[in-house]
């Protein structure tokens, strides 16, 4: 597990605060962006994915150092713009929006969209003539990702090309290239395959005079859960050399990078305390009073697996296989786990559980008042000093 900083930790096992809650650190999503980019070799522009998380505070913060903000609806677009950011920096890369949603984006100032269809190209030379626009190819490789996301999103490579001759004729500017290996993705060699493709695609259109201008790597790059993943340099290394293979200096494409996770994944942890601990005939239960619901745990349905701790308890306890659930009675809010979760024997109820690096996702996908549970409180520190006391 990523060592997470002082504060969040102090945040983590403060046994004074009420639970449930979460604590987000927006110095270590600032300091996670700048190892992206310091590993990257600055190579790399990035352009974070709003929808990871859009607290006012990270936007402005991840703005001030220099990146750009992919959004994906009116109301990202108007996050983007209140936190700072020029629309020039924007990048609307929803391959469904439509054309009110597309035509507000263009008012704002915001020039750079993605298709992956002729309806979408179409779309778009009505509604933002002249606009840039990424085609987006479908990368059909999906091991190693937690959540794949080939079939709904992506052209298919053979039809790439064609959809940039049709999105040049209709009066767009083919701004690149751009693909997803999956969310979550652990295996580095994933983007190997993407550009290739991506290489293939651009011979095809050399003969038409096209020029690929830049490549958009996607997102992908993981947070820390439970399954162990390699350090973001590692994953650099691999993206890098790949381009340089299939892309030779000195015509090579500029670099976007789309993270999300891998800046404020390791930046958030939600602490809670047990409810009870149930036998039943088919095992244990470990009820929560944070679930999938009240926290915005969802992410847990799409494959991602939360490193929960007991800090109450030795890391030497005796433990036993469990379940474990949110506090609401719907059957859904029950984490799901390839190997079963472990509790301490002496667990009881009252004792806290904290579940790491919940700072992805969570924040805007929780159920209101769902059972009657209401969403978990988000704390956010703004400050970066690490000296800086929890203050809920």
């Amino acid at each position: 597990m990523k060592t997470p900083s002082p504060w969040l930790k102090q945040a983590a096992l403060d046994q004074r605060r009420p639970t449930p809650y979460t604590a987000f650190d927006t110095g270590e999503a600032v300091a996670a962006y700048d190892r992206l980019v310091a590993a990257f070799r600055e190579r790399t522009r990035v352009q974070y994915a709003v929808k990871a998380r859009p607290d006012r505070t990270l936007l402005t913060a991840l703005t001030e150092r220099g990146s750009s903000l992919d959004v994906a609806s009116p109301a990202e677009v108007e996050q983007a713009l209140d936190a700072g950011c020029p629309p020039q920096d924007i990048a609307c890369s929803n391959v469904f929006a439509d054309a009110r949603e597309l035509a507000f984006a263009r008012e704002q100032g915001v020039t750079v969209f993605t298709a992956d269809s002729v309806a979408m190209t179409e779309r778009l030379a009505a509604v933002c003539p002249g606009a840039s626009v990424f085609v987006r190819f479908a990368h059909g490789h999906t091991a190693g990702a937690a959540q794949p996301l080939a079939g709904r999103f992506g052209c298919p490579e053979s039809e790439a090309a064609r959809l940039a001759l049709h999105a040049v004729g209709g009066g767009l500017h083919l701004a690149g290239l751009s693909w997803h290996v999956g969310s979550q993705q652990y295996d580095p060699t994933q983007w190997e395959r993407a550009t290739a493709r991506a290489a293939r695609i651009t011979r095809r259109l050399r003969p038409h005079g096209i020029t690929v201008e830049h490549l958009n790597l996607g997102g992908g790059l993981p947070g820390t859960y439970r399954t162990d993943a390699p350090p973001v340099e590692t994953y650099a290394e691999a993206i890098l050399a790949a381009v340089d293979r299939h892309f030779p200096r000195p015509h090579q494409p500029r670099l976007v990078l789309e993270p999300g996770r891998a800046v404020v994944a390791d930046a958030g942890v939600t602490v809670t305390s047990v409810k009870a601990v149930v036998d039943r005939a088919c095992g244990t239960y470990v009820v929560l009073d944070a679930g999938l619901w009240n926290a915005g745990l969802l992410d847990n349905l799409g494959g991602i697996e939360y490193r929960v701790t007991f800090p109450g308890h030795c890391e030497d306890a005796v433990t036993r296989p469990v379940t474990l659930c949110g506090p609401t009675c719907d059957p859904l809010d029950t984490f799901t786990a390839g190997r079963a979760y472990r509790a301490p024997v002496a667990l009881v109820p009252g004792d806290r559980a904290v579940i790491w690096s919940t700072g992805a996702y969570c924040s805007t996908s929780t159920l209101v008042g769902f059972n009657g549970y209401p969403p978990v409180p988000q704390h956010v520190r703004a400050a970066v000093s690490e000296d800086a006391r929890p203050c809920f």
